[in-house]
């Protein structure tokens, strides 16, 4: 019994609790809280750390990028200007209002070649603007501006004064259009009328205001009111005559003589198919080719111009001057060319007789419908054959740059100046006369040609490839006209209708004929900016006095593609009885000079930004930084 009593009870298990367990389980239960409670802790604190850098970082590249802006505007303020060379430091640890002690450091220099530094660029003027800002922890933001000067070429219309030459008010009327951006210093004269007098189809700004501003079609909105906007002066002439000399194409007029408008130089842009593709548009296929009078010149100083002039002494008639002219002459098709064969000058006078038996040579000559004048040189002239000299003036030869071995083989080759950089590396596309100028031709490239005094429009002058017909690109062909006085549409026998004696020679026979070569005729076309740091304006828009209204001269339409720029406005011509004495302007704005304009053209001195940028901050040194630019 005792046996099996101790067999039952040695057979169930003897479990006895472990004495400290529940102690453990709540230390054990209290440190994984306090570890979550700690997590949880650290978590929050890291996030509000994180939260407090990421605002410094905010803070401090605001206050970079306001360094910029702040910059820019003391700059269109003038209270800063930047320099020609090295860099100008605008702020040197500028500790900024607000900022619990961000400093700043500002800094804008030129950026672009060496050209670039002055005061026009080739496409303008570019600088760059950096601002770095710091906080007490270290914080660091860099930020870069790159700003340009606007060029004038943006405007399609452009007046410092906004009265005519004889004090008389400029009234936009008639339905008067600027397709392009506008502005004057002045106020805008819309005249008082049925609208639109005046149609507006971009912005347009004044440093005054507008009268009679309903009687205008305003398609961008009403003009604003905004600060006078300087006009270029002598010293932007000559930054463009510098850089024309570092190519050698500046040129002198040998001859200087008669009233302002004479030109005894001219350039003639020349567009010729080397490549043999049948167009001359490619990149190196401009150039130009310059004439000009000799001292002693038998057939007047006009005749580089294609003036009319006075008949030679001993002349039967020589009221009849354009009968006597050695640039105009009866044509006919040489080896697919129009040319003269016999001028007017060489037309024999009859031996005997009246008026209408003498000059009936001559007036058969007149009568033509062949009969066509050229400018003084051309090689139509001269039965189409290049000379390189006559008995009136000569072609200058080239001495700066080459020619390709294609061009160099004609019979002008010697007297043709590239357009291209690469026959002329130091060409930057500026041409400048210390003078007085006439222009034409059809110019392949880009090209700003300046003069002292002032510049003639001839004849046609065109780009290769029509604005307009592209889209923009900085190899497109374009033209900038800037003359230190005046830009004149040329009275010459070209752009003038002539007219002779009756035939018993007692009056004038109407209508006037004309005489230009130009297939566009009887206006004349202009692909061009163009600048005058006095007026724009017709060469003898008035008519001489005591002319009956019958008698007046409409030249026809300048059919000008790009923008006007000028102190003033000068005549464009005179109405009365309902004709014209003149010229009339129709002018569109060519839109690729507001990205692409031409060649170190005058800019307006007002910043815009081009683009926003950040530097890393790692091992930035300014000095370094705008030394690479």
């Amino acid at each position: 019994m005792r046996s099996r009593q101790r067999a039952r009870f040695a057979a169930r298990p003897l479990v006895r609790p472990r004495r400290g367990m529940a102690l453990l389980t709540v230390i054990v239960l209290g440190v994984v809280a306090m570890t979550i409670a700690l997590a949880s802790s650290m978590l929050v604190m890291a996030s509000t750390v994180s939260t407090k850098a990421s605002e410094r970082t905010v803070m401090v590249d605001d206050v970079a990028l306001t360094g910029l802006e702040e910059a820019r505007n003391r700059l269109n303020a003038r209270l800063d200007t930047v320099p020609a060379s090295g860099i100008l430091t605008l702020e040197n640890g500028a500790t900024i209002a607000g900022t619990h002690g961000v400093k700043r450091y500002t800094w804008v220099s030129r950026i672009g070649n060496s050209d670039s530094l002055s005061n026009a660029g080739e496409f303008g003027v570019q600088a760059e603007i950096v601002s770095r800002a710091v906080d007490k922890s270290g914080t660091v933001a860099i930020r870069r501006e790159v700003i340009y000067q606007e060029s004038f070429a943006k405007y399609a219309y452009f007046t410092d004064v906004g009265r005519t030459v004889s004090n008389g008010i400029l009234w936009f009327a008639n339905g008067w259009t600027a397709h392009g951006p506008m502005h004057s210093n002045d106020s805008l004269y819309i005249y008082d009328g049925a609208p639109p007098q005046a149609i507006f189809k971009d912005v347009v700004t004044t440093a005054k205001g507008v009268y009679n501003a309903n009687d205008a079609q305003w398609d961008k909105g009403r003009a604003k009111i905004i600060s006078p906007i300087a006009m270029p002066g002598t010293a932007d002439l000559n930054i463009v005559r510098d850089i024309a000399a570092n190519a050698g194409y500046v040129f002198t007029p040998s001859v200087v003589t008669g009233d302002s408008a004479l030109t005894t130089m001219r350039i003639e842009f020349v567009a010729i198919d080397i490549d043999g593709n049948g167009q001359a548009n490619g990149p190196d296929e401009g150039f130009f080719r310059i004439y000009q009078s000799r001292s002693t010149n038998p057939w007047g100083h006009g005749y580089t111009a294609a003036r009319t002039q006075a008949a030679p002494g001993g002349a039967y008639a020589p009221n009849d001057s354009v009968m006597y002219s050695p640039n105009c002459g009866v044509t006919n098709v040489v080896g697919g060319v129009n040319v003269v064969t016999q001028r007017f000058r060489h037309v024999p006078e009859g031996g005997s007789g009246g008026y209408s038996t003498r000059m009936s040579g001559k007036r058969s000559a007149f009568e033509s419908p062949s009969a066509r004048c050229f400018l003084g040189g051309d090689p139509r002239l001269n039965g189409g054959v290049f000379a390189a000299s006559d008995s009136a003036g000569n072609w200058l030869p080239r001495t700066s740059g080459t020619v390709p071995p294609a061009v160099a083989a004609r019979p002008d080759g010697a007297y043709l100046w590239p357009l291209s950089p690469r026959f002329n590396p130091a060409f930057r596309g500026t041409i400048f006369v210390e003078g007085r100028v006439g222009l034409s031709g059809v110019v392949r490239g880009r090209v700003t040609i300046a003069a002292r005094n002032n510049i003639v429009i001839l004849d046609d002058l065109t780009q290769a490839t029509a604005p307009g017909n592209t889209t923009c690109t900085a190899d497109d062909d374009i033209v900038g006209v800037f003359a230190g006085e005046h830009v004149l549409w040329a009275d010459n026998q070209i752009q003038s209708p002539q007219q002779r004696r009756t035939n018993d020679g007692t009056g004038w026979l109407l209508p006037r004929k004309d005489f230009s070569p130009s297939p566009a005729r009887p206006d004349f076309q202009l692909h061009a900016v163009v600048m005058a740091l006095r007026t724009i304006a017709s060469e003898r828009p008035n008519p001489p006095g005591g002319l009956g209204t019958d008698y007046y001269v409409d030249r026809g339409f300048v059919r000008q593609v790009g923008g006007r720029i000028m102190q003033r406005a000068g005549t464009g011509g005179t109405i009365g009885g309902g004709r014209i004495h003149g010229f009339t302007s129709d002018i569109s704005f060519n839109r690729c000079s507001l990205s692409f304009p031409p060649p170190y053209f005058p800019t307006t001195g007002h910043w815009r930004v081009s683009q926003y940028l950040e530097i890393d901050p790692r091992g930035f040194d300014v000095n370094e930084w705008f030394a690479r630019r």
